[in-house]
C-alpha cells in the first residue's frame, strides 16, 4: 500500500484529477489517496496558499499528485516564515517545489499516432532545474521606474541536475543529452552551468553530449526535433520550452511532468489551471494521467506505468475519445474512463 497525497488544484484541476484517479484505481495498485489543500482551496480553509498542514501531509506521502494551481500575474508571491526569517517564493508552485526540496522537473513530450501534431516525430525529455535561476524570487525595485531580478546559478545545483539527467538518460536508453544556455551573453551565470555540465558529461562518456544556445534549441525543436533527446535547461528556459514542446506534439494537454528530490516526488501536468474552461467538461486530462503514470514508475510499479502509457496512446488513436483541443468531441470524464478501461484490460482486470 502506497500513500499518495493529492492536491486537486484550481480551475480545471478537480476535473482532471478525478480522471487521473479513475485511471490509477484501474491499475489495481494499492494506493491510499490523502487529499491536501493548496492554492485557492487552502486560502479558503487556512487563509494561506501553502499552509504548513499541507506540507506535513506531502512530506509523509510516498508520492504526490498535484493538479494545476493558479499563478496570478504580478501578485502571486508567497512568503513563509522559516528559521526566524521571511522566505519569499514567486508562486505557489515554486513554493511547493522548494519547500519539498525538489530539484529537477522532468517533462517528457512526444507526439501520438493519430493526434494532429506540428512535429509528429518529436520525442524529447526536458530536465528543468527548479531551485534557482530567475525564478528564485529575488527582485527589487529602483524608485518607481525600474525593477531588478537576480538570476542565481550555483555549481552545486548545476552538477546535481546534470548527474540526474545523465543517469536518467542511461536508465531509459536515451542516446543524447543537450544543454541549452546563453553563455555567449550571460558569461558568468550560464557559463557556470555550461562548464559544470560539461564536466559531468566527461564522467559519462557512454552518453553523447552537446550544448546549444537556447534560442537554437527552440529553432531545432521547430525544424528538426528528432535531433534532440534529453534537454537540460535552467528554470526559466525549461518552463518556456516545455510548453513549446507540448504545442509541437499537438497540445500542452499532452505534456506531463515529475518534480524529483532526494526524499520527495511530486507529479503534475505542465499546463496551467485554465479557469476560463473550468466546469465545461472540455479540459484534456491526458497530461495529468500521464503524470500519474510517471508516479507509478517512481513507486516501482513498472507494469502499471507502462499500461497507463500504452492506454493513453490507444485511446488517443481514436478521434471519438479525444477532447476538443485535440480535434475530438469527448469530455474530460469520458477520456478518463476510456483510458481506465483500457488500463484494466492491459493489467488483466478488464
Amino acid at each position: 500500500m502506497y500513500t499518495v497525497a493529492v492536491i486537486s488544484g484550481d480551475g480545471i484541476g478537480p476535473e482532471i484529477t478525478d480522471a487521473a484517479l479513475t485511471v490509477l484505481r484501474a491499475t489495481g495498485v494499492e494506493l491510499d489517496f490523502v487529499f491536501a489543500d493548496a492554492g485557492a482551496a487552502a486560502v479558503d480553509r487556512w487563509d494561506e496558499p501553502v499552509p504548513d498542514q499541507t506540507l506535513e501531509i506531502l512530506r509523509e506521502a510516498d508520492a504526490i499528485l498535484k493538479a494545476p494551481l493558479l499563478a496570478p500575474k504580478g501578485t502571486g508571491r508567497i512568503t513563509k516564515q522559516r528559521h526566524g526569517r521571511d522566505v519569499v517564493y514567486p508562486s505557489v508552485n515554486n513554493a511547493l517545489r522548494r519547500e519539498l526540496e525538489l530539484f529537477v522537473n522532468v517533462r517528457p513530450v512526444r507526439a501520438y499516432p493519430g493526434v494532429p501534431a506540428r512535429a509528429p516525430q518529436i520525442d524529447v525529455v526536458i530536465m528543468r532545474e527548479v531551485t534557482e535561476g530567475l525564478y528564485s524570487g529575488i527582485e527589487h525595485t529602483i524608485g518607481d521606474s525600474a525593477a531588478v531580478a537576480v538570476k542565481v546559478v550555483t555549481a552545486g545545483a548545476c552538477e546535481r541536475l546534470a548527474r540526474y539527467a545523465f543517469a536518467w538518460a542511461r536508465s531509459k536508453s536515451r542516446r543524447r543529452v543537450t544543454l541549452g544556455h546563453k553563455a555567449n551573453v550571460l558569461n558568468l551565470s550560464d557559463g557556470l552551468m555550461l562548464s559544470t555540465t560539461a564536466a559531468v558529461a566527461q564522467a559519462n562518456p557512454d552518453i553523447e553530449f552537446g550544448d546549444m544556445m537556447v534560442d537554437a534549441v527552440g529553432l531545432c525543436l521547430a525544424k528538426s526535433p528528432e535531433l534532440l533527446d534529453v534537454i537540460i535547461l535552467d528554470n526559466q528556459y525549461g518552463d518556456i520550452l516545455s510548453d513549446v514542446c507540448g504545442g509541437l506534439a499537438g497540445g500542452i494537454g499532452l505534456a506531463p511532468g515529475a518534480n524529483i528530490g532526494e526524499r520527495h516526488a511530486m507529479f503534475e501536468a505542465a499546463h496551467g489551471a485554465a479557469p476560463d474552461i473550468a466546469g465545461t467538461g472540455t479540459a484534456n486530462p491526458v497530461a495529468l494521467i500521464l503524470s500519474a503514470g510517471m508516479l507509478l514508475d517512481h513507486l516501482g510499479e513498472t507494469a502499471a506505468a507502462k499500461a497507463v502509457e500504452q492506454a493513453v496512446g490507444d485511446v488517443l488513436a481514436v478521434e471519438d475519445t479525444r477532447t476538443p483541443d485535440l480535434g475530438g468531441s469527448a469530455d474530460t470524464a469520458t477520456v478518463g474512463k476510456a483510458v481506465a478501461a483500457r488500463v484494466a484490460e492491459l493489467m488483466g482486470r478488464g
